[in-house]
């Protein structure tokens, strides 16, 4: 499969955040906690350099003790990391806390800390933005030398961020990959179909005792999971009501339905992959 790092517009795009990086003190990098290795483009790295704080967004849909596994290996890795999630009321003071903690101690005359948030789409960069900039966010207009003069905020803390996020285009391996970033709403063009990115999430599902429990009390009230996933899905386009012509059952509507609930979190709290499932990827993300 054709890397996308290496087309035209993604190649632009990267070179503008290189223009950008030399006007900032610290990148804050927004990974999805329930896919935090599929979801960074793996060609940050050499060029965030020493600037990268990472930020597992999204931490209320991941299950907790896999989160922590993957705050463990980022850590490992030398890494600056933290989870996060919106919905925790405490959690932006703690993260501002913990940026703080980290702000680089050569920051000439005491200026203010200057903040980027990047990450591949709809991993929640602006999300972070907002929540980070909060009513008091004050536009403070272009910095000399930065492309087309972008935006800054000032923020509570006295901080300036861009008040656009970079945004990433995710890193292709295979197909495999393609699958699991539409499951989190982070590829668009070019998405597998529907029917195909439930099909995965379901394997994934019922590879683990626990969520395939979980799965079958919300959609059919029982305590076991058919394992065949096409009989599976028939299974809750009926409970569901997901039927065309003839009462047969609508696979494309039962796959939205499935993948919609995910998406949200009704099915509970669940992380695609975990440091232990994906050694391959893992050895690769650490070559690159």
């Amino acid at each position: 499969m054709k890397d996308p790092g290496h087309s035209g517009h993604v190649f632009r795009e990267e070179k503008k955040l290189l223009q950008v990086l030399k006007h900032v003190d610290m990148v804050l990098e927004v990974l999805d906690a329930r896919l935090p290795l599929m979801s960074r483009n793996v060609r940050l790295r050499e060029m965030l350099a020493a600037k990268n704080v990472i930020i597992l967004n999204k931490a209320d849909l991941a299950e907790k003790s896999i989160t922590g596994q993957w705050l463990d290996f980022f850590y490992d890795e030398g890494g600056t990391v933290f989870s996060f999630s919106t919905k925790n009321p405490v959690a932006l003071k703690e993260l501002e806390k913990k940026l703080l903690a980290n702000r680089p101690r050569n920051l000439k005359f005491n200026r203010p800390l200057r903040l980027l948030v990047v990450g591949i789409p709809n991993v929640g960069k602006s999300s972070i933005i907002n929540r980070l900039a909060g009513k008091f966010a004050l536009k403070t207009g272009a910095r000399p030398g930065i492309t087309r003069g972008p935006q800054w905020l000032r923020m509570r803390q006295g901080w300036e961020m861009l008040d656009t996020p970079g945004i990433l285009y995710p890193y292709l391996r295979n197909e495999e990959n393609r699958l699991a970033l539409t499951a989190i709403g982070a590829l668009e063009k070019g998405a597998p179909p529907v029917e195909d990115v439930v099909r995965w999430v379901l394997s994934r599902i019922q590879a683990r005792e626990e969520l395939a429990r979980r799965f079958s009390r919300f959609y059919l009230k029982g305590p076991g999971l058919e394992q065949n996933v096409e009989l599976l899905l028939q299974q809750v386009g009926r409970r569901r009501s997901c039927l065309g012509p003839g009462g047969m059952v609508d696979l494309h509507k039962t796959a939205n339905l499935i993948l919609h609930d995910f998406r949200r979190g009704a099915l509970g709290r669940i992380s695609l992959e975990r440091p232990e499932d994906v050694q391959k990827e893992i050895a690769a993300f650490q070559d690159s």
